[in-house]
């Protein structure tokens, strides 16, 4: 899950990295509920409410599901467990990556 926000003069979107799984932990890591940051793309210096932020779907965790189900296949080759396991793995994080963004941006802090 990828934390991003809009600037106001380019237009462009701009990253933030947090561990914050919700915007009330993002509030408890900054102590206010405004960031300050600096637009990666024109410079420009911008103030955003926690509320204007909205997660992104990271695709890498999917890419390591991908990954994960390659080594189960090798390794259950011989069970005939392969079409399950091997679809099943980068679904799994998918639908957690999915999860995980839709509740973020379902919770807003007052």
């Amino acid at each position: 899950m990828k934390l991003s926000y809009r600037c106001s003069s380019c237009k462009k979107d701009n990253y933030i990295k947090t561990k914050a799984t919700n915007r009330h932990e993002l509030l408890m890591e900054l102590g206010t509920n405004e960031i300050n940051e600096r637009c990666k793309h024109c410079g420009n210096f911008t103030k955003k409410h926690i509320n204007r932020l909205y997660a992104d779907d990271d695709y890498t965790m999917v890419l390591f599901g991908f990954a994960a189900a390659v080594v189960v296949t090798y390794f259950l080759w011989d069970y005939g467990y392969i079409s399950t396991l091997s679809g099943a793995i980068p679904l799994w994080f998918w639908s957690e990556m999915k999860k995980k963004s839709s509740a973020f941006n379902r919770t807003m802090v007052k």
